[in-house]
């Protein structure tokens, strides 16, 4: 049987913030069922708060491989996070990323390699956009919103510095040769994407993920 293992943070784990209850849950088809039982073995290791490293050193203690195996990696929306209370406290720190440029784009590399070192074949899936006016709300919760707003200049550079981490994503796929699965530009055609984002600006509601759903779907079906 062929076997789709997807290794990613909270957005292929199906996580949905809930306004009503007021905390997180899972989007109900986040198992991939409905592919499984059209004969793909789909193994969904995705974890809330996931990075690339995370993600590698759980893939080298999970990961079965072989001919029939696909990995789908899905980082880059954790890496690219940054301290929010630190920045909060003090505006004028110099600080970087949760995972820098290189190091994400150096991990990511390894863990492509690791997959195919498994035996297995290997996609990449690019990172949906954000609302950046959503999370900078969601972040500043209790905390300064004027000093982070002073640090990173403007609301939109939010999503500026999440499109750059993406472009690295495109990049480190298209330089070792890896498919990409394109989350992103589905949501940008939408006339309607931050309506399929959570209050948290980040995370999909329960249509943003029926539409991720059908994408993972579609391409674990096609190979």
């Amino acid at each position: 049987m062929k076997k789709l293992e997807i290794f990613g943070d909270s957005i292929l784990q199906g996580v949905i913030y809930s306004e009503e209850e007021k905390k997180y849950r899972l989007f109900s088809e986040n198992k991939f069922d409905s592919v499984k039982a059209q004969g793909v073995e789909v193994v969904n290791n995705a974890r809330m708060g996931a990075t690339v490293e995370k993600g590698l050193s759980r893939m080298q203690k999970a990961l079965d491989g072989g001919s029939n195996t696909t990995v789908l990696l899905e980082f880059g929306g954790n890496d690219c996070d940054f301290d929010w209370g630190l920045i909060s406290e003090n505006p004028e720190i110099e600080i970087e990323a949760k995972i820098p440029e290189k190091k994400f784009t150096a991990l990511l590399a390894e863990a492509i390699n690791y997959a195919r070192s498994r035996g297995a074949d290997v996609a990449v899936a690019t990172l949906i956009p954000i609302d950046a006016e959503k999370y900078m709300n969601w972040i500043s919760r209790n905390l300064n919103y004027n000093n982070i707003l002073r640090w990173l200049g403007d609301v939109s550079m939010l999503s500026r510095w999440q499109e750059y981490y993406n472009r690295l994503v495109e990049e480190t796929a298209s330089r070792l040769k890896c498919r990409i699965v394109d989350l992103r530009s589905t949501f940008l055609l939408s006339h309607s994407y931050k309506t399929m984002l959570c209050a948290d600006g980040i995370h999909p509601t329960e249509k943003g993920h029926a539409l991720i759903h059908d994408i993972i779907s579609e391409f674990a079906l096609a190979n």
